[in-house]
C-alpha cells in the first residue's frame, strides 16, 4: 500500500491532469486564423495530460513496478513529453515553425525504436535490469541494445530541443525588439521559465532511468506534478497575451509599404528629424506600428530604415533616444526624481528605466547624475 504522501501527490496529479485536459478542449478562443496552431497544441496537450492521468491510475491500481534500469516505458514517456512541451512552447513564439511534417519527423525515431523493441522482445524476450552490474552483463543483448539506443537518442533530443528552443526564443526576442519600445511583458518571460522547468523534468526523467529510491521517486513525482499543473495554468492564459503580440508575430502588409518603394525622395534623415523634433519617441508604450502610422509609411519600411541606417533594432534605437533625453533632463532639472524622469521619457516603471540607462551608459542613473552635478559644480567654480 502506498504511503499517504505518495497517494496524495498522485491523486493531485491525476485530478489536475484531467481538469486541465477538459479546460484545454473547451477553452473559448477568438475565431482567428492566427490562433489555429495554438488550438491544435491544446488538443495535443489534452491528449498528453489524459495519458499521464491514465498511466498514474494504472500504476496505482495494479501496483506496477518501475524498478527497471533504462526502462523503455520511462524513456518513451519522457521523449514524447519533451517533444510535446517544447514544441507547444515554440508554437507560442513562432506558430509558423511547427508543421505536421516537422512533428512527424520528431516522433518518427520514437515510434521506430518502440516497434523494434517490441519485435526484439517477441524474439528474445524482455530483460529486466535491476542493477548496473546486470546492465553491464546484458549490454549486448538485442533488447538492451534498443533501450541503450533509445537512451542515447533521448539525451540527443534534450540537447537538440534546448538548442531549438533558444534559437526560436532569440528570433522571437528580435521580433519583439523590432516592434515594441518596451517589451519586458511582451516577451512573455514565463515561456522561458516554463522551458527551464520542462528541461529540469527531462533531466529528472533521465535520472529516473537509474535511480529507484523511494525518496527520489517521491521528490521527482512532486516536481513533475507541480510542473504539469503550473504549465497548464500558464498555457491557457496565452490568448490574453497574444492579442498584444499578434501584430509583431503576424505583420500586416499595407498599402504604405508598397507605395513607399515609389517615393524616391523619401530619406531617413527627414523621418528621423520629424520623430526627434516632435519627441514621438517619448510616447509611453510606443511601438513600431504606431510610429509607422504617425509617419505615414509602412512598418516594414520604417524597420528597414532603423536597422540599416541606425544599425540597431527599434527597441534599442528608442531606448538610446530616451536615454539622451534623460541626460538632458538630469542636467537641466537636477531636482527631478528618477520616477519623474522615467515618466517624462516614456517609461512606465522606474526600474525598467534604470536598467535601460545602465545598459546604454554602463552607469546607473544615480551615479550618472552625481557625476553630472559634480562636473557642473567644478565648471561654475572655475
Amino acid at each position: 500500500m502506498e504511503h499517504y504522501p505518495f497517494l496524495f501527490i498522485n491523486i493531485t496529479l491525476i485530478v489536475g491532469c484531467i481538469a486541465l485536459a477538459v479546460v484545454f478542449l473547451t477553452l473559448p478562443l477568438p475565431q482567428t486564423e492566427t490562433l489555429n496552431k495554438y488550438r491544435i497544441s491544446l488538443r495535443f496537450l489534452a491528449g498528453g495530460y489524459i495519458t499521464m492521468a491514465i498511466v498514474k491510475v494504472l500504476v496505482m491500481v495494479f501496483n506496477l513496478s518501475l524498478v527497471n534500469i533504462i526502462s523503455l516505458d520511462t524513456l518513451m514517456t519522457a521523449s514524447l513529453q519533451a517533444t510535446l512541451f517544447v514544441l507547444s512552447l515554440i508554437i507560442l513564439i513562432n506558430p509558423r515553425f511547427v508543421t505536421k511534417n516537422y512533428l512527424y519527423k520528431q516522433l518518427a525515431p520514437v515510434f521506430v525504436l518502440t516497434i523494434l523493441y517490441m519485435i526484439f522482445c517477441s524474439i528474445w524476450g524482455n530483460v529486466q535490469i535491476h542493477s548496473i552490474a546486470e546492465l553491464i552483463r546484458y549490454k549486448f543483448h538485442p533488447v538492451i541494445i534498443i533501450r541503450e539506443l533509445f537512451l542515447f537518442y533521448y539525451i540527443f533530443q534534450l540537447f537538440y530541443l534546448t538548442r531549438l528552443f533558444f534559437r526560436q526564443a532569440e528570433l522571437f526576442g528580435s521580433e519583439m525588439d523590432n516592434y515594441f519600445s518596451e517589451c519586458s511583458s511582451a516577451c512573455l518571460p514565463w515561456i522561458k521559465y516554463s522551458f527551464y522547468a520542462a528541461f529540469s523534468v527531462g533531466i529528472g526523467a533521465l535520472l529516473s532511468c537509474f535511480m529507484f529510491a523511494d525518496s527520489w521517486i517521491f521528490i521527482f513525482t512532486v516536481i513533475y506534478t507541480l510542473f504539469y499543473l503550473g504549465f497548464g495554468i500558464y498555457y491557457i492564459q496565452y490568448p490574453s497575451k497574444f492579442i498584444y503580440i499578434e501584430p509583431a508575430i503576424y505583420p500586416q502588409s499595407s498599402f504604405a509599404d508598397k507605395a513607399s518603394n515609389n517615393k524616391k525622395r523619401l530619406v531617413w534623415d527627414e523621418l528621423k528629424n520629424k520623430i526627434i523634433d516632435d519627441k514621438y519617441y517619448l510616447k509611453p508604450g510606443v511601438n513600431i506600428e504606431d510610429m509607422a502610422q504617425y509617419l505615414k509609411i509602412g512598418r516594414t519600411t520604417l524597420s528597414t530604415f532603423i536597422n540599416n541606417e541606425e544599425g540597431m533594432n527599434f527597441n534599442l534605437w528608442i531606448t538610446s533616444l530616451r536615454i539622451e533625453e534623460a541626460k538632458n533632463l538630469f542636467a537641466n532639472y537636477p531636482d527631478y526624481s528618477l520616477t519623474q524622469i522615467s515618466e517624462l521619457i516614456g517609461y512606465s516603471e522606474p526600474s525598467n528605466f534604470s536598467r535601460q540607462f545602465k545598459l546604454i551608459t554602463n552607469e546607473s542613473p544615480s551615479v550618472w547624475r552625481q557625476t553630472c552635478q559634480l562636473e557642473s559644480a567644478n565648471y561654475r567654480n572655475n
